[in-house]
């Protein structure tokens, strides 16, 4: 199986995605990262000291959701409350990056923030800025004009209830009424506290703790069967499909007649934060259900979802590459993706080393130097030639082999962590997405090679490996041009 193909028959569902307009309401957060390291305890207090040196702002709540939708290939449109201040500013702004149509709504008050600070790859705490109080009638009315102006244009609905203040019972049965009158479901992302607001909604996708919390019943351990009770009791008593969400248990699913009931253990190799998962679930569950796959078939590709973004750092996003097949697609990163990689392995405590060239008919000489690469760290990322970054520096003979086969080859190779194909001819952008640890590079180029500053100024340091003579793809050509048609038998 190459890259461009696949076996997967979810492939075909995930294709669909790109069709489909997801509208979103609710409680739209701009999430915020501290980063940095702690080595001391301050003089004026027993609390440790964070020495940052990077910091992080993303999409939260409904935003997030909305996001993870984009991410997956769909088109969503946010209706939530925004404030006229720097968060407000900012959240829009990711919004834009992030390809989200947000309809924000001034509801003169500060926009939701969380801010994480993260020191030795632990939160060692989070600051809420919050002044949650109920929509006024003012702000109900606007939300029902732009959920008037836009859901004929939808597929689905989704409700996403942080209980910070963008819900009410009113606008909530509102929005259901209006998103049922051309026929969309409505999935929400519920809080316990407003049971009542969703009376009538298609889907409901609470996690353990809130599925109690919804019933009235104590905080209890996820057994089988008290999985199974909780599900059918509250598809029954709210009358709607219940997806919940369990964690490291997986998902489980009921049917709100309790016919159909179903549960699928976690698909995750790795937790190593469950920031948003939730958001991820809801997002990838709608598609599927808006393109059109049964309960079984959404619940699925929502657990594949949700298994990647577990094991990626703070509140993040899936791609259908991701999802779709644990093979080499995983492992072949795009552009876009590459910062947040080198983010999650570094706040995994992976030491990245990266190495590049255009790897053209792979050799021993190749081997040698990938193989001292991955000894000097935990990762290695390898930037590959495109076909046409190698023919604008070797001629337009140049590539020998197309630059997908040259990744499945490289995949291929135990050594070798990820690869991220690059179109210029020199890999300045690729280092500068990644700021490796260490960067690998041939004695011919030493230690004043073009990649010198880039490395440095990141915070990485150059280790150059001996080439071996006579081993290149130039000498292995020529080799085999003296050769001839025998010399190929």
């Amino acid at each position: 199986m190459t890259l461009n193909e696949t076996v997967d028959p979810a492939a075909v569902l995930v294709s669909k995605f790109r069709e489909k307009h997801v509208l979103v309401l609710g409680d739209a957060i701009l999430d915020e990262y501290l980063l940095g390291e702690c080595s001391r305890i301050s003089p004026e207090a027993p609390v440790p000291v964070l020495k940052v040196n990077a910091s992080r702002r993303v999409l939260g709540g409904a935003a997030n959701t909305a996001a993870n939708i984009v991410a997956l290939g769909g088109r969503a449109t946010l209706i939530a409350l925004v404030g006229a201040d720097d968060g407000g500013v900012t959240l829009k702004r990711c919004a834009a990056d992030a390809g989200v149509d947000l309809l924000a709504v001034d509801h003169g008050r500060s926009t939701l923030r969380k801010t994480r600070v993260v020191g030795q790859h632990q939160q060692i705490v989070r600051l809420d800025y919050e002044d949650v109080q109920a929509p006024s009638a003012a702000v109900e009315a606007e939300v029902t004009r732009l959920v008037d102006a836009c859901v004929d244009s939808c597929d689905i609905v989704i409700i996403s209830d942080y209980a910070k203040g963008f819900l009410s019972a009113t606008l909530a049965q509102s929005i259901i009424r209006r998103a049922h009158e051309p026929g969309l479901d409505v999935i929400v992302d519920p809080r316990p506290q407003n049971r009542d607001y969703y009376a009538g909604c298609d889907y409901m996708t609470p996690n353990w703790r809130e599925s109690r919390a919804l019933l009235k019943w104590a905080d209890a351990e996820p057994t089988e069967d008290a999985i199974g009770a909780v599900a059918r009791t509250l598809a029954s008593e709210l009358g709607t499909n219940v997806v919940l969400t369990l964690g490291a248990h997986g998902i489980s699913f009921c049917s709100r007649n309790g016919v159909e009931q179903f549960a699928l253990p976690t698909l995750a190799r790795e937790v190593f934060d469950v920031s948003g998962a939730g958001d991820t679930v809801v997002a990838a569950f709608a598609l599927a259900r808006a393109a059109g796959a049964d309960h079984a078939s959404a619940v699925e590709l929502a657990n594949r979802a949700a298994s990647v973004v577990v094991g990626k750092f703070g509140t993040a996003t899936a791609r259908p590459e991701e999802i779709l097949q644990d093979t080499d697609a995983l492992r072949l990163v795009p552009r876009h993706a590459l910062g947040q990689l080198a983010t999650t392995l570094r706040a995994k405590g992976k030491r990245i080393v990266t190495v590049n060239g255009s790897f053209d008919i792979l050799h021993n000489g190749h081997l040698y130097i990938l193989n001292e690469a991955r000894q000097k760290g935990d990762v290695l990322i390898v930037g590959l030639n495109s076909d046409a970054s190698v023919r604008s520096y070797k001629g337009p003979e140049r590539p020998i082999t197309p630059e997908r086969r040259r990744a499945e080859m490289l995949l291929a190779l135990r050594m070798v962590d990820y690869v991220h194909i690059f179109d210029e001819c020199d890999p300045i952008a690729f280092l500068k997405e990644v700021n490796p640890d260490v960067h690998v590079n041939g004695s011919e180029y030493g230690e004043q090679c073009i990649e010198s500053e880039t490395v440095r100024r990141g915070g990485g340091r150059l280790h150059i490996v001996n080439r071996i003579p006579g081993l290149s793809t130039s000498g292995v050509l020529a080799s085999l041009q003296t050769a001839g048609p025998a010399g190929a038998q």
